[in-house]
This record gives C-alpha cells, structure tokens and sequence, in this order.
C-alpha cells in the first residue's frame, strides 16, 4: 500500500486538488476563469452546482451533473453561477 498527499492549489475563488491526471475543483460563487485554451481535449465533469460556459463567444448555462468535453485549442471560460464541483483531465 502506498499512500500519499495530494497537492493543493488555493485562490481567493478555487480550490484546485492536484488527482495526477484528473483534477478536482471546486469554485465559488461568481468566481470566473480568464478566457483560455488547451493543446488536448478537455473533459469536464460538472458534479455540484450550475456554471455559465462561454466556448467560442457562444454562453451557455449548465446545471450539475453533466459531463463536458472542449476540443482542443477552442477558446473558452467558465463562470461559477452557484458554488460549483467539477473533476476535469485533458485527454
């Protein structure tokens, strides 16, 4: 058995839990990520709460539980409409 501690990232908005090739987030209220891309696709599990996702200038409101998948170098930003739980990875 081994047994090991996970890496946190903390920010005033996100809690980022570091799960090797997935990550857990959990985002508060109103907290929004800068408009970003990836070289992978990412997939987003949206396990607590609603989120707004912007992909490509189109908004989308997206309520828990839902998986997500953003082809890779596509522009997109999230908005935590409600504290919000998600795991994502980059495939």
């Amino acid at each position: 058995m081994n047994i090991k501690k996970i890496s946190i990232k903390k920010s005033d908005e996100n809690i980022i839990y570091n799960c090797e090739k997935m990550n857990f987030l959990v985002k508060k209220k109103n907290s929004i990520s800068l408009s970003h891309i990836h070289p992978k696709t990412e997939k987003i599990f949206l396990i607590k709460g609603q989120i707004g996702l912007i992909v490509e200038e189109k908004t989308q409101k997206i309520k828990a539980p839902v998986e997500i998948e953003i082809p890779p170098n596509t522009p997109h930003k999230i908005t935590a409409l409600t504290d919000a739980e998600m795991l994502y990875y980059y495939d």
